[in-house]
């Protein structure tokens, strides 16, 4: 027994990749930008996160709105299910998806979620508690939990893969330029602080000789 012919809608599907790896390059380059020239803050001032904030929200906008319309023409395509329980284990993922992006936020803040770290919104220390007990990078995790979850509702192949694209995309974003950039930051932020330290040290001393 032969399977019938499957083929890909190359006009939906291209773009939908596109736009995922677009998006994660959007927010490393501008990340890059505004840390190295602060050139965001002098356009916007000084909430310039927050409009980021929203620059990127609408950016992901965009960007899901390729991926379904990639899976809605593909619907059906893949049959794991029987519909009426593929449309309840996919949208339970589906909303356990942003349930866990609203506890990364939660756990976060706007500015932290949004590349806040680019524009000077430094933490005084590692975020450990939260969906961090569980998860590195819970926001990458839920956002693909929630792509993933709408492939298995609309039962759609093309969903499944571009639900596994977008989580590779994310860890190479994490590896090769998200992680590194921000072990750059707070290099910078911790060398300003010694070399401050080390400043008031000597001043003291200076002091103590006079005296």
């Amino acid at each position: 027994m032969s399977l019938p012919p499957y083929t890909i809608d190359t006009a939906t599907v291209l773009p939908a990749v596109a736009a995922i790896a677009l998006h994660v390059a959007n927010y490393n380059a501008t990340a890059r930008l505004e840390f190295n020239s602060h050139a965001i803050t002098k356009v916007l001032g000084r909430n310039a996160v927050y409009f980021y904030a929203v620059y990127l929200v609408a950016s992901a906008l965009v960007r899901d709105w390729f991926i379904d319309r990639a899976m809605a023409y593909d619907a059906g395509s893949l049959i794991l299910l029987p519909s009426g329980l593929a449309w309840l284990v996919g949208n339970a993922l589906l909303v356990t998806g942003f349930g866990i992006n609203l506890w990364t936020l939660k756990a976060l803040g706007i500015k932290n979620m949004y590349n806040g770290d680019s524009f000077g919104h430094l933490m005084d220390a590692p975020v450990n508690d939260g969906p961090y007990q569980l998860w590195n990078d819970p926001q990458y995790f839920g956002t693909s939990l929630a792509c993933l979850g709408h492939a298995v509702a609309l039962q759609s192949g093309v969903g499944y893969a571009l639900a596994a694209i977008m989580w590779c995309v994310f860890e190479v974003s994490v590896r090769n330029f998200e992680g590194p950039h921000l072990a750059r930051i707070y290099a910078n932020r911790d060398a300003v602080v010694a070399a401050a330290r080390a400043a008031w040290g000597e001043s003291d001393a200076k002091v103590a000789k006079t005296e």
